[in-house]
């Protein structure tokens, strides 16, 4: 139901705004496209060195690694922001299409958060009960044997709405066009990330295809690179992280263990790699933590843009539904 009227909503406001919109001087097209080339420049060369230090041994992928990667989405954030300055075109200045698309990426992505948000938390109540199952070894090796189980999760799916605005056939122009552009290489980026980082955690490729099949490919975006070393191939045989791997290969070592001694040194492994996997699963819930709360203000900058700038007589009740919508995305 929400969903419902907050399409209607979006529909009816937008035709409102497009009616009364300020009108923004021209720039050269060249000009503009220059900013367009740095953006992606700027982006390019850590997507490039990411590339570059990704050394395929297995059919795992490391957790360590990867937080590199997530270190992507707040940069292309910045270098979002910068861009638009550049231009001298700030969130309150753009027209239809430019809102409508980042509002729809950037909805797919707080999504996207959540769901990791919550595999993340799975994580971590795992990690509980395995450090539990430990101390329990020397007591009752059958007691801890209830607690030590191998961490798994439980593949999720996802919106097949995700990213369908900036699919529609519009034509853009001018400081529009480069608006667009950057929205698609943010939400190329915002996906291919989410979308490996899902299917490291619920150990299959599916997040990784699906989100590739809903951006309709990443071939001609700059994650291209990325993408070409994690192929298809790779993603549809590959297990959980590195690091939960090695944790469930040492708690079924440590089931198996018929000896006192063997035991005792399964345990101490154990211990060492929870707190290695302790290390990093917290490190990577702050930065998404941080990333929900910054694609929010984002998201509350463009929609106070369109409460500042609409006089008394013009709000209408799809204004207010759709103001009210937006802002409560985050619950």
């Amino acid at each position: 139901m929400v969903l419902l009227i907050e399409k209607l909503a979006k529909h009816c406001y937008f035709k409102l705004e497009n009616r009364h919109h300020p009108i923004t001087h021209p720039q050269p097209e060249e000009l503009l496209s220059s900013s367009l080339r740095a953006f992606k420049s700027h982006v390019s060369k850590s997507i490039d060195q990411l590339a570059s230090d990704f050394k395929v041994r297995s059919e795992t992928l490391s957790l360590t690694w990867f937080q590199r990667c997530l270190g992507l989405l707040p940069l292309i954030n910045e270098a979002f922001a910068k861009l638009v300055a550049d231009m001298d075109y700030p969130m309150s200045k753009w027209e239809v299409g430019s809102t409508e698309g980042y509002l729809s990426y950037t909805l797919s992505l707080l999504e996207l958060l959540n769901s990791i948000s919550s595999c993340l938390s799975h994580l971590g109540q795992a990690r509980i009960s395995l450090a539990h199952g430990l101390t329990l070894v020397e007591e009752s090796t059958s007691l801890a044997r209830k607690h030590l189980k191998g961490i798994h999760f439980q593949p999720g799916g996802f919106s097949t709405n995700f990213g369908k605005d900036l699919e529609e056939a519009r034509v853009f122009s001018g400081k529009e066009r480069i608006v667009h552009e950057a929205v698609k290489e943010m939400r190329s980026i915002g996906f291919w990330v989410c979308g490996v980082l899902l299917s490291g955690l619920y150990g299959d490729g599916k997040s990784y295809m699906e989100l590739r099949n809903i951006a309709g490919g990443f071939d001609s975006s700059l994650v291209a690179t990325l993408d070409f070393k994690i192929s298809e191939p790779f993603m549809e045989k590959m297990s959980t992280f590195s690091e939960i791997k090695e944790v469930n290969d040492v708690v079924a070592d440590l089931v198996a263990a018929s000896d006192e001694v063997r035991r005792h040194y399964a345990a101490k492994e154990l211990q060492t790699k929870l707190q290695v996997l302790e290390k990093l699963s917290d490190s990577i819930s702050k930065e998404v933590d941080n990333l929900f709360a910054n694609v929010m203000a984002q998201r509350s900058e463009l929609i106070d843009g369109f409460r500042l700038h609409q006089q008394p007589h013009k709000w209408s009740v799809w204004s207010f539904i759709i103001y009210y919508v937006y802002s409560r995305s985050s619950s």
